[in-house]
Protein backbone atom coordinates (compact mmCIF):
# COMPACT_ATOMS: atom_id res chain seq x y z
CA UNK A 1 0.00 0.00 0.00
CA UNK A 2 1.06 3.50 -0.55
CA UNK A 3 1.52 5.97 1.95
CA UNK A 4 1.17 9.33 2.17
CA UNK A 5 1.95 12.44 4.63
CA UNK A 6 -0.08 15.95 4.70
CA UNK A 7 1.17 18.33 6.88
CA UNK A 8 -1.23 20.75 8.49
CA UNK A 9 -3.70 18.01 7.07
CA UNK A 10 -6.40 18.77 10.09
CA UNK A 11 -8.10 21.33 7.85
CA UNK A 12 -8.60 23.15 4.63
CA UNK A 13 -6.97 22.07 1.79
CA UNK A 14 -4.60 19.56 3.59
CA UNK A 15 -8.31 18.17 5.10
CA UNK A 16 -9.45 17.46 1.36
CA UNK A 17 -6.25 15.71 0.28
CA UNK A 18 -6.18 13.31 3.27
CA UNK A 19 -9.65 12.56 2.45
CA UNK A 20 -9.30 12.03 -1.08
CA UNK A 21 -6.04 9.90 -0.46
CA UNK A 22 -7.74 7.82 1.68
CA UNK A 23 -10.77 7.22 -0.77
CA UNK A 24 -8.04 6.25 -3.55
CA UNK A 25 -6.78 3.78 -0.70
CA UNK A 26 -3.62 5.59 0.72
CA UNK A 27 -2.27 4.83 4.12
CA UNK A 28 -2.84 8.54 5.40
CA UNK A 29 -0.74 10.37 7.86
CA UNK A 30 -1.61 14.07 8.74
CA UNK A 31 0.32 16.84 11.10
CA UNK A 32 -0.86 19.79 12.39
CA UNK A 33 0.10 21.59 15.95
CA UNK A 34 -3.27 21.80 17.57
CA UNK A 35 -3.83 18.78 19.12
CA UNK A 36 -7.41 18.66 19.53
CA UNK A 37 -7.85 19.33 15.59
CA UNK A 38 -5.81 16.80 14.59
CA UNK A 39 -7.47 14.21 17.50
CA UNK A 40 -10.73 15.39 15.09
CA UNK A 41 -9.93 14.67 11.77
CA UNK A 42 -7.76 11.77 12.39
CA UNK A 43 -11.08 10.03 13.97
CA UNK A 44 -13.31 11.34 11.38
CA UNK A 45 -11.36 10.25 8.18
CA UNK A 46 -9.74 7.20 9.69
CA UNK A 47 -6.19 8.58 9.45
CA UNK A 48 -3.13 8.49 11.62
CA UNK A 49 -2.57 11.66 13.32
CA UNK A 50 0.90 13.04 14.61
CA UNK A 51 1.00 16.06 16.92
CA UNK A 52 3.74 18.39 15.33
CA UNK A 53 5.13 22.16 14.73
CA UNK A 54 6.61 23.37 11.77
CA UNK A 55 9.10 25.36 13.87
CA UNK A 56 10.10 22.65 15.86
CA UNK A 57 13.57 20.51 14.84
CA UNK A 58 12.15 17.84 16.91
CA UNK A 59 9.01 17.66 16.04
CA UNK A 60 9.82 17.40 12.13
CA UNK A 61 12.62 14.50 13.64
CA UNK A 62 9.16 12.62 14.87
CA UNK A 63 7.46 13.15 11.88
CA UNK A 64 10.52 11.67 9.65
CA UNK A 65 11.42 8.75 12.16
CA UNK A 66 7.40 7.32 11.35
CA UNK A 67 8.62 6.58 7.99
CA UNK A 68 12.26 5.64 8.80
CA UNK A 69 11.67 1.61 7.95
CA UNK A 70 8.73 1.95 6.13
CA UNK A 71 9.82 4.37 3.42
CA UNK A 72 7.21 7.04 1.89
CA UNK A 73 5.49 7.49 -1.56
CA UNK A 74 4.32 11.20 -0.74
CA UNK A 75 4.41 13.86 1.44
CA UNK A 76 2.63 16.97 0.69
CA UNK A 77 3.95 20.44 2.20
CA UNK A 78 1.18 21.99 3.00
CA UNK A 79 1.07 23.59 6.81
CA UNK A 80 1.89 27.37 6.56
CA UNK A 81 0.72 30.61 8.56
CA UNK A 82 -0.29 33.88 6.61
CA UNK A 83 -1.24 36.92 7.87
CA UNK A 84 -2.07 40.15 6.37
CA UNK A 85 -0.18 43.52 7.27
CA UNK A 86 1.14 46.64 5.48
CA UNK A 87 5.39 46.54 5.80
CA UNK A 88 4.96 48.92 8.28
CA UNK A 89 3.60 46.74 10.59
CA UNK A 90 5.79 44.26 10.02
CA UNK A 91 8.23 42.54 13.39
CA UNK A 92 10.89 40.63 14.31
CA UNK A 93 8.74 37.68 15.28
CA UNK A 94 6.51 38.38 12.06
CA UNK A 95 9.55 37.00 10.07
CA UNK A 96 10.79 34.12 12.26
CA UNK A 97 7.66 32.66 12.17
CA UNK A 98 6.32 33.02 8.50
CA UNK A 99 10.16 31.64 7.42
CA UNK A 100 10.29 29.14 10.36
CA UNK A 101 6.96 27.49 9.19
CA UNK A 102 6.88 28.36 5.80
CA UNK A 103 9.98 27.88 4.97
CA UNK A 104 12.46 26.30 7.12
CA UNK A 105 9.98 23.72 8.05
CA UNK A 106 9.30 22.63 4.71
CA UNK A 107 13.15 22.34 4.09
CA UNK A 108 13.77 20.55 7.22
CA UNK A 109 11.11 18.07 6.96
CA UNK A 110 12.25 17.00 3.40
CA UNK A 111 16.08 16.90 4.83
CA UNK A 112 14.76 14.76 7.08
CA UNK A 113 12.44 12.52 4.74
CA UNK A 114 15.12 11.94 1.62
CA UNK A 115 16.00 7.95 2.59
CA UNK A 116 12.42 7.64 3.53
CA UNK A 117 11.49 9.01 0.29
CA UNK A 118 14.12 7.50 -1.91
CA UNK A 119 13.47 4.16 -0.63
CA UNK A 120 9.88 4.00 -2.56
CA UNK A 121 11.02 6.52 -5.49
CA UNK A 122 8.86 9.42 -4.02
CA UNK A 123 7.03 11.96 -4.55
CA UNK A 124 7.12 15.76 -2.90
CA UNK A 125 4.46 18.22 -3.64
CA UNK A 126 4.71 21.91 -1.66
CA UNK A 127 1.74 24.30 -1.49
CA UNK A 128 2.41 27.24 -2.95
CA UNK A 129 0.12 30.11 -3.61
CA UNK A 130 -0.81 31.99 -6.82
CA UNK A 131 -0.19 35.54 -4.45
CA UNK A 132 3.80 34.71 -6.09
CA UNK A 133 2.54 35.78 -9.29
CA UNK A 134 -0.40 38.52 -8.93
CA UNK A 135 0.04 41.01 -6.26
CA UNK A 136 -2.28 41.13 -3.18
CA UNK A 137 -1.84 44.72 -0.50
CA UNK A 138 -0.65 43.63 2.84
CA UNK A 139 0.55 40.21 1.89
CA UNK A 140 4.24 40.96 0.76
CA UNK A 141 5.82 38.58 3.93
CA UNK A 142 3.37 35.42 2.78
CA UNK A 143 4.37 36.34 -0.76
CA UNK A 144 7.72 36.16 0.16
CA UNK A 145 7.55 32.92 1.75
CA UNK A 146 5.68 31.07 -1.13
CA UNK A 147 7.87 32.48 -3.58
CA UNK A 148 10.62 30.71 -1.89
CA UNK A 149 9.31 27.41 -1.92
CA UNK A 150 9.02 27.78 -6.04
CA UNK A 151 12.23 28.57 -6.41
CA UNK A 152 13.69 25.92 -3.80
CA UNK A 153 11.11 23.31 -5.48
CA UNK A 154 12.65 23.30 -8.47
CA UNK A 155 15.92 23.19 -7.57
CA UNK A 156 15.81 20.42 -5.60
CA UNK A 157 13.82 18.75 -7.93
CA UNK A 158 17.06 18.35 -10.00
CA UNK A 159 18.68 17.52 -6.87
CA UNK A 160 16.77 15.06 -5.60
CA UNK A 161 16.10 13.33 -9.13
CA UNK A 162 18.99 11.36 -9.29
CA UNK A 163 17.22 8.80 -6.09
CA UNK A 164 14.28 8.71 -8.24
CA UNK A 165 12.34 11.74 -5.83
CA UNK A 166 9.86 13.98 -7.56
CA UNK A 167 9.09 17.62 -6.24
CA UNK A 168 6.61 19.58 -7.95
CA UNK A 169 4.28 22.64 -6.19
CA UNK A 170 0.75 22.98 -6.49
CA UNK A 171 -0.26 26.81 -6.68
CA UNK A 172 -4.14 27.56 -5.61
CA UNK A 173 -5.44 30.48 -5.89
CA UNK A 174 -8.69 31.87 -3.92
CA UNK A 175 -9.89 29.02 -2.54
CA UNK A 176 -12.70 28.51 0.13
CA UNK A 177 -10.55 27.65 3.16
CA UNK A 178 -10.98 28.76 6.83
CA UNK A 179 -7.58 30.29 5.86
CA UNK A 180 -9.24 33.85 5.02
CA UNK A 181 -10.85 34.00 9.06
CA UNK A 182 -7.29 33.72 10.45
CA UNK A 183 -5.11 36.65 8.67
CA UNK A 184 -6.54 38.73 11.40
CA UNK A 185 -9.00 40.69 9.17
CA UNK A 186 -12.44 42.35 10.55
CA UNK A 187 -15.82 40.68 8.61
CA UNK A 188 -16.01 43.70 6.49
CA UNK A 189 -12.44 43.67 5.49
CA UNK A 190 -13.13 40.12 4.74
CA UNK A 191 -16.02 40.64 2.86
CA UNK A 192 -13.78 43.32 1.15
CA UNK A 193 -11.32 40.82 0.04
CA UNK A 194 -13.58 38.56 -1.02
CA UNK A 195 -15.28 40.60 -3.22
CA UNK A 196 -11.80 41.89 -4.89
CA UNK A 197 -10.65 38.35 -5.38
CA UNK A 198 -13.94 36.97 -7.13
CA UNK A 199 -13.56 40.10 -9.45
CA UNK A 200 -10.19 39.01 -10.78
CA UNK A 201 -11.26 35.34 -11.07
CA UNK A 202 -11.92 34.38 -14.81
CA UNK A 203 -14.02 31.81 -13.94
CA UNK A 204 -15.83 34.42 -11.80
CA UNK A 205 -15.62 32.11 -8.44
CA UNK A 206 -13.39 30.59 -5.43
CA UNK A 207 -11.95 27.10 -5.98
CA UNK A 208 -12.85 24.58 -3.23
CA UNK A 209 -10.20 22.76 -1.55
CA UNK A 210 -11.56 19.57 -2.76
CA UNK A 211 -10.91 20.68 -6.36
CA UNK A 212 -7.24 21.67 -5.15
CA UNK A 213 -6.96 18.54 -3.77
CA UNK A 214 -7.43 16.55 -6.89
CA UNK A 215 -5.01 18.41 -8.68
CA UNK A 216 -2.60 17.38 -5.73
CA UNK A 217 -2.89 13.90 -6.24
CA UNK A 218 -3.05 13.53 -10.04
CA UNK A 219 0.82 15.94 -9.59
CA UNK A 220 2.03 12.91 -6.93
CA UNK A 221 0.91 9.99 -9.64
CA UNK A 222 2.36 11.65 -12.14
CA UNK A 223 5.14 9.75 -12.91
CA UNK A 224 7.40 11.69 -15.47
CA UNK A 225 6.55 15.47 -13.52
CA UNK A 226 9.14 17.04 -11.59
CA UNK A 227 9.87 20.66 -10.53
CA UNK A 228 6.88 21.73 -12.08
CA UNK A 229 4.44 24.44 -10.84
CA UNK A 230 0.50 23.62 -11.39
CA UNK A 231 -1.74 26.61 -10.89
CA UNK A 232 -5.08 26.09 -9.71
CA UNK A 233 -6.50 29.62 -9.09
CA UNK A 234 -9.65 29.76 -12.03
CA UNK A 235 -7.62 31.65 -14.32
CA UNK A 236 -5.92 34.05 -13.22
CA UNK A 237 -2.32 33.00 -13.65
CA UNK A 238 -3.41 33.47 -17.64
CA UNK A 239 -4.52 37.35 -17.16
Amino acid sequence: MQNILITGGNSGIGYATAALAKARGYDVTISGRNREAVAVAEEALGVTGIVADMQKTDDLLRLADAFASTGLNALVNNAAVAKFMPITAHTDEDYDVFFSTNIRGPLMLIQFLVPALAQRSGAITNISSAVTNNGLPNASLYAATKGAMDGFSRSLAVELAPQGIRMNCVSPGAIDTPLISKLGLSEEQIEAVRAHQKATIPLGRFGTPEEVAHVILAQLEAKYVTGAVWHVDGGVDSI
